[in-house]
């Protein structure tokens, strides 16, 4: 009796440890909303003093890496796409329990909410990433349906169809981001939209009105700050798509804050300011890019640091991450800067000068590269690939993983392995392939093609031709 016992409760401890990871595996990982809040869970107690909360317009907007790098401000993004300011609201009450910021920043774009309750995606972005808590509960209530409670507080119900959408990543920790433990909740936008000019919000002196919903928790996250007796910051970050009634709802939100108190930065109101370029510095209507974040980070760090006297906190044991946090951006816009190179002679310059020694690179020359009208060879010979490769063609690799040379119209081979992917060269007298993750990366059949492989990042940055026969344009 006692053996069927033990039997039972050995049996029933493995398969409630198969549920749990089978939940772990199955549950939502995205980096909008809910792993931030996940990573917000294992930041050091008592290290950040600036809390930056909101929508997607926080998260792709607000790097805390510059923020850090400019004035050793320690923040952190926690938002959500489409966040409504209810859901903002328990982000904030459930972060005051792990850290105690001296400033509370709250991106307000959200505020122009006329709904109840969001649709069930973002509902899922906004509350999946909290631990089961009464602020977890009471943020569900507020964002659905009663009836619709119980699964969302269950999750797998939500979530259990997922088998056939898995991932590497659903089996990978920081959804296979290598310096995902040192994340910030930042999530930069690596594209850019061409825009002729700025919207002009200037005249707009209309005073709209708040839903009755949004107002209420507008006014519970001003009387939030106050019964924690924390700064409390509201913004509004730029952005091309706004038309003139969210601003009249803005100019609300200003004449609240002005009521209670609290700084309004309308960011669509201080272009000049930041020193924005319309044609360079946004992903699409909405969002900033990784530039224009750029921008908007290092002013609020002179003006937060000017307002609130923060101290610099670089140098500290406590701050370790987010001096592994600026590594991480730092490393990847290099990465940007490479893949956006379109020339042949600035790529090849950039690879020995970048990196900081985490790049592997290949280099190949193909077919009829040589068209007589640009200095080539020179140039290959200039930054250490050897003169066989540059006088005969072929392919060199060179970088992290040490030099290898293959010459054309030889048979040659050479695999790396790395974390989590790989890449296969072959050189043979019919020709070369670049094989990653089984693809072939090869753009130019008569010319230049270059692949560069970031260990750092443990991505491949950019694979890119020139070709020969088009005056070594870029092929992508």
């Amino acid at each position: 009796m006692k053996k069927k016992i033990i039997g039972t409760v050995v049996f029933l401890a493995l398969a409630a440890a198969f549920l749990w990871k089978l939940n772990d595996i199955f549950s939502l990982k995205q980096e909008d909303g809910i792993l931030p809040m996940e990573v917000f869970y294992e930041q050091e107690p008592g290290s950040i003093d600036v809390m930056f909360y909101g929508s997607s317009h926080t998260y792709s907007d607000i790097n805390p890496a510059v923020l850090w790098e400019e004035a050793g401000i320690p923040s952190y993004d926690l938002a959500g796409s489409l966040q409504p300011l209810w859901n903002t609201y328990y982000y904030m009450k459930e972060s005051l329990k792990y850290q105690r910021p001296k400033v509370m920043v709250v991106e307000l774009v959200r505020a122009i909410e006329d709904r109840d309750y969001i649709e069930e995606a973002r509902t899922v972005t906004n509350t999946f990433g909290m631990k089961f808590s009464e602020e977890k509960v009471e943020n569900l209530k507020a964002s659905t349906a009663e009836e619709n409670v119980a699964d969302y507080l269950l999750g797998y119900p939500v979530y259990h169809s997922r088998y056939t959408e898995l991932s590497r990543a659903d089996f990978a920790d920081y959804g296979g981001d290598p310096n995902g433990s040192a994340s910030k909740g930042f999530y930069p936008l690596f594209v850019t939209k061409s825009f002729e000019s700025m919207p002009d919000m200037s005249q707009v002196a209309e005073i709209g009105e708040l839903s009755e919903k949004s107002e209420e928790y507008l006014r519970k996250i001003i009387a939030l700050a106050k019964e924690e007796d924390i700064p409390l910051v509201f913004m509004i970050s730029p952005y091309q798509g706004i038309i003139e009634s969210e601003q009249a709802v803005f100019n609300r939100c200003a004449e609240i804050a002005a009521e209670e108190g609290v700084p309004f930065l309308d960011f669509n109101q201080m272009y000049e300011d930041l020193g924005l370029d319309p044609a360079s510095d946004f992903a699409e209507a909405s969002h900033l890019n990784y530039r224009g974040s750029t921008k908007l980070s290092a002013w609020l760090a002179s003006w937060l640091k000017e307002m609130y006297e923060l101290p610099d906190r670089r140098g500290g044991e406590l701050y370790a991450s987010w001096d592994q946090n600026a590594a991480d951006w730092n490393q990847k816009y290099e990465n940007q800067l490479l893949a956006e190179e379109e020339g042949w002679y600035d790529l090849l310059q950039l690879l020995p000068e970048s990196g900081d020694g985490y790049y592997t690179y290949v280099i190949s020359l193909n077919g009829n590269y040589d068209n007589g009208e640009q200095p080539l060879k020179e140039t290959l010979t200039e930054i250490g690939v050897p003169e066989v490769i540059a006088e005969q063609g072929g392919v060199y690799i060179g970088g992290a993983d040490g030099e290898t040379v293959l010459p054309a119209g030889t048979d040659g081979f050479c695999h790396l392995e790395w974390e989590h992917s790989d890449l296969e060269v072959t050189v043979s007298p019919g020709g070369m392939i670049f094989l990653y993750e089984g693809e072939n990366q090869i753009r130019a059949a008569d010319g230049l093609n270059v692949l560069v492989y970031d260990h750092f990042t443990e991505s491949l940055v950019t694979a890119v031709g020139f070709s020969a026969a088009d005056g070594y344009s870029c092929v992508r």
